[in-house]
């Protein structure tokens, strides 16, 4: 049962190993900011704990801001680090909320359009001064990242792939007087600029005019993927969500997933409900939200995931941050022939021309028709060794891993080779998961094999004669082999990969083929009984299960 998986509390500890013996406690802590030290019973060894002092509550310097010039009541603000506010400003026909220390708790994040910020940022940023990019890659992880300099950059030298990722925060150096030196954006403005209450006017008006303008040609491709805004098409796009949700909740075109960059250091984990005895869970997982869904006698669906939270949990079990279930889904869905993404909430469409432009690269791709038998196995493994016990001119590579050692320890050279030039690397398709997976190796592997000797020297004792290397340490013509991508799946290839596998692929592609290889793609047919089972397995899944649930996450 969910109720009953952590028996015993999990703490997070941030551990530090002192250098030198016999170091004495004042030197290890700053003993003139700790109270009085407390000897404690431990089994082994001794433990003795130091408490931070806290200085006495002073005005903090936002409240001078708010409070100038007003007839408050004294004493509104105590000083205390964890006090907060919001401003509510109605001005310009628009309403505005500005919150001042810890007050974004208090803001109501689906009333927030997101991106505002954003778009202001990048419309008033200087382009050549930017020092920090919050970042999602469209790749099936959807990894958040955030690239940081110490000096002025471009967007490009903090690391953003024009493709495959979605910007969705940005700091930079100001190019508006109005918004002083600096300016940060996601779904809030965040600025400093001089002013006083009576300022907000201008500086509203200016960050409106702002958002709606078209974005600078060097930020232009941000809306290669763009948000949903017709509202007929988001609730057409939620019931095909819902409908997936109730169906088959497994489905691994939906994964759970933070809205947002979240501190590590401070959070254990995370709980579907505010209680002291919630079990804390150290990932999201869209199975576990689903069992505690059905433990509340509710229906799993789209309606579930906007009426619970999901809430961040410190090491002392104290709720730090909360978002709405539905933020925290993604998706990948298709409609009319067209790519939608649901992230932190929101549904975006991809640019139909960006769309055109990976089609055209892909088709320059070739497509290998050679047949190779139909998969009807319980894993790759038995399938690649199947195909060399029948098919002449095939050996096997499969499991033969190089360590190198650095990223790409126990690289896996391919699976199969045929005729001593074609290196085949085999998948069957499950997810686009598996996909990544499987043109990274490729690319791996084809990378090492030109450009490192000790990787050819340990690869080449394990080559069967056809592909042996008479002199390891020559670099290898790579123009004599060819990559050969095999996927088993009944979906035509590559019309119908998942877009974002189809931009993996032909990054892929592009980058063997400037190392000199040829490069192509090919279709294993898939047994129709294998294809039956599978479907079976999925709907039997359909049904609400009675104490556990595994998720895709």
């Amino acid at each position: 049962m969910v109720g009953k998986e952590h028996k015993r509390r999990k703490e997070r500890l941030t551990i530090y190993r002192i250098v030198g013996d016999g170091i004495r406690d004042e030197l290890i802590v700053k003993a003139d900011m700790a109270r009085e030290p407390i000897p404690l019973k431990i089994a082994h060894g001794q433990a003795t704990l130091y408490v931070k002092t806290l200085p006495p509550p002073a005005p903090l310097g936002w409240t001078a801001f708010l409070l100038d010039g007003q007839d408050v009541t004294p004493g509104l603000f105590v000083g205390n680090r964890s006090e907060g506010a919001v401003l509510i400003v109605r001005d310009l026909g628009e309403t505005f909320a500005l919150s001042f220390g810890m007050g974004y708790h208090l803001v109501n994040q689906d009333y927030v359009e997101r991106d505002f910020g954003l778009r202001v940022t990048l419309n008033s940023v200087d382009p050549d001064k930017l020092r920090s990019l919050d970042k999602a890659s469209y790749e099936d992880n959807w990894l958040n990242t955030r690239n940081q300099s110490p000096r002025d950059v471009d967007i490009f030298e903090l690391r953003a792939d024009w493709e495959m990722d979605m910007v969705h925060a940005v700091t930079g150096a100001s190019a508006v007087p109005l918004f002083g030196d600096q300016v940060t954006g996601r779904d809030a403005l965040s600025i400093a600029p001089a002013a006083k209450l009576d300022d907000l006017h201008n500086i509203l008006d200016e960050a409106l005019k702002r958002r709606g303008s078209p974005l600078p040609e060097r930020f232009a491709w941000i809306d290669n993927v763009h948000r949903v805004k017709d509202r007929a098409l988001i609730q057409i796009l939620d019931d095909l969500l819902d409908e997936t949700l109730k169906n088959n909740p497994q489905d691994p075109r939906v994964w759970m997933g933070e809205p947002e960059i979240v501190d590590w250091e401070r959070q254990a984990g995370y709980s579907f409900d505010r209680r002291a005895s919630s079990p804390i869970h150290s990932t999201l997982q869209l199975g576990e939200l689903a069992q505690h869904v059905l433990d509340r006698k509710e229906t799993f669906c789209l309606a579930a995931l906007k009426t619970n939270s999901v809430h961040v949990r410190d090491a002392n079990g104290m709720c730090i941050n909360s978002w709405p279930a539905h933020r925290c889904l993604y998706a990948e869905l298709d409609l009319y022939g067209e790519i939608y993404i649901l992230r932190n909430g929101d549904w975006h469409v991809v640019d139909d021309d960006f769309m055109k432009k990976v089609d055209r690269a892909l088709g320059k791709i070739e497509v290998d028709i050679t047949p190779l038998p139909i998969y009807n196995h319980a894993n790759e493994g038995d399938y690649n060794a199947t195909v060399v016990t029948g098919v002449a001119g095939i050996e096997l590579m499969d499991k033969r891993n190089i360590a190198v050692g650095g990223p790409f320890d126990k690289i896996e050279f391919c699976d199969l080779v045929r005729n001593g030039s074609d290196l085949i690397h085999v998948k069957y398709y499950r997810s686009s998961a598996t996909l990544s997976h499987l043109f990274a190796q490729g690319l791996v592997s084809g990378e090492a094999f030109v450009k490192h000797e000790e990787f050819r020297r340990k690869l080449n004792d394990k080559l069967p004669k056809s592909i042996k290397l008479p002199d390891v340490v020559a670099i290898p013509n790579s123009r004599k082999y060819r990559i050969v991508y095999a996927i088993a799946t009944s979906k035509n290839l590559p019309a119908d990969l998942p877009f974002f596998s189809k931009i993996s692929l032909k990054n892929a592609a592009l980058s063997l083929q400037t190392l000199g290889y040829k490069v192509a793609i090919a279709k294993i047919e898939v047994d129709p009984l294998l294809l039956k089972t599978k479907s079976f397995r999925a709907s039997s899944r359909r049904k609400p299960p009675a104490k556990k649930t595994t998720g895709a996450t």
